[in-house]
């Protein structure tokens, strides 16, 4: 039997804390409110977070832009490639009609190149008109979030319009070339093709290749510039999820705190309107599901303590009332000044009644622990020196029973003989069954 003073666990109180630098702009909770973990506690506005959210945009804002040039890049990489595709084609035709000793005149491969160039030029109008559409819907997301003017965003329709315009004037050039190839092809199957024809084709096909290892070259640099803008977007954005804090919700410049545990509100630090830094103490949150009772055992009595004795306490607050706990720490050193031993002692406590810095009176268990059958004492009837409960046989028909009452403990009986493990044994209402038994009116009472 020794004192003890109740104190919180370490899973049992938490300091809130801001995240990040700002001004309490709401207060959710006060003191004696009941919070479950990550229900809001307060709100508070920061410019740090202001400044993440600005970082945020900037960065989400160069990848569309890195994403649009990367598009621009690959159409183009196309477009080369369609192109020196073409001037092969051109080259192997001419040299072709070399091997067989065949000539036409300057005029008919002046035609092909025409209708060749028209045919690019159509395609890549085509191409551009898709990176064009990109870019344009690129604009209209970034006009919506009022990070481009109107101008911007017009000069962006006007792009596409122009794509539209370049291909209708492209396929009515293709026409045109087409028909000035075929009077021109009737005409060199009569002619001669010259070897200045053939030299040209070459010459076109070497600046077809060195064009399109430059658009490979921009394609490259393009996707490292994506990878870089992504890898600062998602820089950014973990910069401001650490400024928010695990857990805490955030919207904007704004971070909602919430309550780390379940628990009561014991304590309201700060008011609405007052500037809080990251190690300022905003609320205390206790969890008293379970407490620890430190018990001062004195020396004499230490070696009769183990880990794991089972505790039952009282308290001056609740007369009458017993907690249960279990052994869980044995000091180390005594109290120089009383001479006693500290044993932790880890009690439950589900109602939240016993309250940090309460004193205790801890009854620390010594024996070996047994399991017995038992009842509640206020099931025993005792007529001299013969002692019984009532149990019930049916629906509202109940029976004496001579017992043999052994050990008790917290309220509990224990039955040497008597009593079988599963027997319904009336608790409450024993002493009225009692008297009614005596009076022959047993059956059909009800409990």
């Amino acid at each position: 039997n020794a004192p003890g003073v109740v104190t919180h666990t370490a899973q049992g109180r938490a300091v809130v804390t801001p995240p990040v630098e700002g001004k309490v702009t709401r207060l959710v909770a006060t003191i004696g409110d009941r919070v479950r973990q990550g229900e809001p506690l307060a709100i508070i506005e920061s410019a740090d977070l202001a400044e993440a959210v600005s970082a945020m945009t900037e960065a989400q804002s160069r990848r569309f832009s890195s994403e649009a040039d990367l598009r621009q890049a690959e159409s183009e990489f196309q477009l080369s490639t369609a192109r020196l595709r073409t001037a092969q084609g051109v080259l192997s035709r001419q040299l072709e009609l070399a091997r067989a000793g065949a000539f036409s005149q300057p005029s008919l491969q002046e035609a092909e190149k025409e209708l060749n160039e028209a045919e690019s030029e159509l395609e890549s109008a085509q191409k551009e008109e898709v990176v064009h559409r990109a870019q344009l819907e690129r604009a209209e997301r970034l006009f919506t979030l009022d990070l481009i003017s109107r101008s911007e965003l017009e000069q962006a329709r006007l792009e596409v319009e122009q794509d539209r315009i370049r291909q209708e004037k492209a396929k009515r050039q293709i026409e045109i070339a087409r028909k000035a190839y075929e009077r021109e092809k009737q005409i060199a199957e009569q002619g001669i093709l010259t070897a200045k024809e053939v030299q040209a084709a070459e010459a076109e096909v070497r600046a077809a290749s060195l064009e399109q290892q430059k658009a490979r070259i921009a394609v490259e640099a393009a996707r490292a510039a994506l990878q870089g803008a992504r890898k600062g977007e998602q820089s950014a954005q973990a910069t401001y999820a650490a400024l928010k804090g695990s857990g805490n919700r955030a919207s904007g410049r704004f971070v909602t705190i919430v309550a780390p545990i379940d628990g009561t509100v014991a304590e309201r630090k700060v008011s609405v309107g007052q500037a809080v830094e990251r190690s300022t103490e905003l609320f205390e949150v206790d969890n008293l599901q379970t407490v620890w009772v430190t018990a001062s055992v004195p020396e004499r009595q230490i070696a009769q303590v183990s880990r794991g004795a089972a505790v039952t306490l009282t308290t001056t607050a609740y007369k009458g009332r017993t907690f249960r706990g279990i052994v869980q720490v044995l000091g180390s050193r005594l109290d120089p000044h009383t001479g006693t031993m500290p044993v932790q002692c880890l009690v439950l406590n589900s109602e939240g009644l016993l309250r940090p810095d309460m004193f205790a009176q801890v009854i620390i268990g010594v024996g070996s622990t047994s399991l017995a059958l038992a009842v509640p004492e206020a099931a025993l009837v005792r007529e001299g020196e013969e002692s019984f409960v009532y149990i019930e046989e049916a629906k509202n028909i109940y029976y004496r029973k001579a017992v043999k009452i052994g050990r008790s403990q917290g309220g509990m009986l224990e039955v040497l003989s008597g009593l079988g493990e599963g027997d319904r044994v009336v608790t409450k209402g024993a002493f009225v069954l009692n008297s009614e038994a005596q009076k022959g009116e047993l059956k059909g009472h009800a409990d």
